[in-house]
């Protein structure tokens, strides 16, 4: 697999001095969760729902080119009760480099997360539980899918999400440790090598259908080439923390 090192990590700063951009990514809406209702129900935040409000808002950041990216995590409120962290990122472009996530808060701010402390999971220690559902994973159908939702699911993500947020980056080294002690050096490098890699792109699958024109083709053609490229630098930062000896790749 030929290393993307060389893509360059971009940096933006907000007000408050937190960096909300890095490596190409920023946060248009930030961590959500569930909240319950004065009669104890658990409602949810549509994240699919929410985003559409965004875009209909933004309407010039709409387009078969954006690339958003939807990060979801399980974790507890401190009733005891499941609920789910989730978020949006988008690919940095220059014209949302002033964006500040602040500006749409009306459209979600009753799902926003609460402080730190507030919850039994705070967002940056979801490995956690991560890490316990794959040794039970591991036991019930075996290494290879363990290695595929531990590594290449929740490891991938939780890089991505360090990304933005300094938490989640201090928790890297921790994971790792853990990622370690349930896996073979041998079983990283082997799952790693293929990881994430899919079947060339191929026009071929559109022909004969009239809804996709040479045009539309070639823009489905690109996104594909952004996502491919996206999830295979997140597959070399994993083998950077996971496989070489001396650490601080994060």
């Amino acid at each position: 697999m030929n290393s993307l090192r060389s893509i360059p990590a971009l940096y933006k700063t907000s007000s408050q001095g937190k960096d909300i951009l890095t490596q190409g990514r920023i946060v248009i809406i930030p961590f959500l969760h569930g909240k319950l209702t004065a009669d104890g129900k658990l409602i949810e935040p549509n994240i699919e729902a929410i985003l559409e409000k965004w875009l209909q808002r933004h309407p010039q950041f709409r387009g078969s080119e954006r690339d958003y990216r939807t990060i979801r995590a399980k974790t507890y409120l401190r009733e005891g009760i499941a609920t789910v962290f989730v978020r949006v990122t988008a690919e940095f472009t220059a014209d949302l480099a002033d964006y500040d996530p602040a500006e749409d808060a009306d459209l979600y701010d009753e799902f926003l997360a609460e402080d730190v402390g507030s919850s039994s999971t705070e967002p940056h220690k979801i490995w956690i539980e991560q890490f316990e559902a794959a040794e039970n994973i591991e036991d019930d159908f075996g290494t290879q899918k363990a290695l595929e939702y531990l590594v290449g699911e929740k490891f991938l993500n939780f890089l991505e999400a360090a990304e933005s947020d300094t938490s989640f980056r201090a928790e890297i080294p921790a994971f790792v440790a853990k990622i370690k002690t349930i896996f073979e050096r041998w079983q990283l490098a082997q799952y790693l090598e293929t990881a994430k890699e899919t079947e060339p792109f191929d026009p071929a699958l559109f022909d004969g259908d009239d809804e996709f024109d040479a045009e539309t083709v070639e823009d489905v053609r690109m996104e594909d080439i952004r996502r491919c490229t996206r999830e295979l630098l997140l597959v070399e930062r994993a083998r950077e923390w996971l496989l070489e000896e001396t650490q601080g790749a994060g």
